[in-house]
């Protein structure tokens, strides 16, 4: 059976691109869960949810008072990248001023972090303590690949993975609805209301559009093996685990508590979905018929010590 491998794109990528990606994998059988459950007050969304509308502009840092030595001013021509795919690059001509200044004596940066991938032990052994001090907050990891925007096939890491695994599965879903926002809550089977912080990476494939366009380089697209789920619209969200642990309550409680965040929030998610859609077409339209320009660039600088030759010069 074929399963697809989600791609990770941006946190807030709104529409990706299609993409392929699949390998082979046994599953073991599994039954849709579509429980009807009860709406409450204690389900729903913590956090405010993006429409769209633009944030308020970050405030501008105080100005330097930079005491300019000598100046050098020249003209280059720039070509910078596009906001957004389908817009064309901003380019032209543009003035570059650069200027030696005065030491003005800041502070200096702190030292870069170190690179470490997620499954290295001092980050799972911060994973584990931030657990233990912020268990009001469970982190949820997700990684989502859309079909034709009717099915999802989901990636779910409780708690961050770690030492534990995935658990895998489909859902009737289009979880383009859970971007937006960060924050939600979700009143559990046993009562309890469970916080939760999302962190979701997601990707779009169109069926269709990839089988036409496989077929122009005589290549053929293979279509996912998607179980057969509930219609969204006749029986409500529901899933189907095809890999990991069901035995997991913590692992089940996640994919549950999605799904009966949707059947109390869906309404405003998609609704949301959909504005943040008509505000990217409107900035896009923007774009077209007023193509932005490079602007000047001012650069200043100053010589001085390394932070690490400081704390040499420190020394006795």
């Amino acid at each position: 059976m074929k399963t697809p491998i989600p791609i990770l794109f941006s946190i807030a990528l709104l529409a990706a691109s299609p993409v392929i990606a699949q390998e082979t994998a046994d599953v073991a059988p599994a039954t849709a869960k579509a429980e009807p459950v009860a709406a409450d007050s204690e389900t729903q969304i913590t956090g405010n949810i993006s429409d769209g509308t633009p944030g308020l502009p970050a405030p501008k840092p105080e100005p330097i008072p930079f005491e300019v030595k000598s100046t050098m001013v020249k003209r280059v021509y720039v070509i910078e990248s596009p906001e957004m795919p389908g817009v064309p690059a901003p380019e032209g001509t543009i003035k570059v001023t650069v200027r030696l200044v005065k030491d003005p004596g800041l502070p200096d940066p702190p030292p870069p972090l170190p690179a470490l991938p997620p499954d290295d032990p001092a980050v799972l052994a911060r994973m584990a303590e931030l657990r233990e001090t912020c268990r009001e907050t469970e982190l949820v990891f997700v990684s989502a690949t859309v079909y034709d925007h009717s099915r999802t096939y989901l990636r779910c890491y409780p708690s961050g993975g770690g030492e534990r695994k995935e658990i895998c599965g489909w859902s009737n879903l289009d979880f383009n609805h859970f971007c937006g926002f960060a924050t939600y809550q979700v009143k559990g089977s046993d009562g309890e209301t469970r916080q939760y912080g999302l962190m979701m990476g997601i990707g779009n494939e169109d069926t269709q559009q990839m089988t036409e366009l496989l077929a122009k380089r005589d290549m053929e697209y293979e279509v996912p093996e998607i179980p057969e789920l509930p219609d969204l619209a006749a029986s409500g969200p529901a899933f189907v685990v095809t890999e990991g642990d069901t035995s997991d309550p913590e692992a089940m409680e996640l994919i549950e508590g999605m799904h009966n965040l949707y059947r109390v929030e869906g309404s405003r998610m998609e609704e949301a979905y959909r504005a943040r859609l008509k505000a990217y077409e409107a900035r896009k339209a923007y774009l077209l018929a007023h193509p932005p320009k490079p602007k000047d660039l001012t650069i200043n600088y100053w010589r001085g010590s390394r932070p690490e030759n400081k704390s040499q010069e420190k020394k006795p």
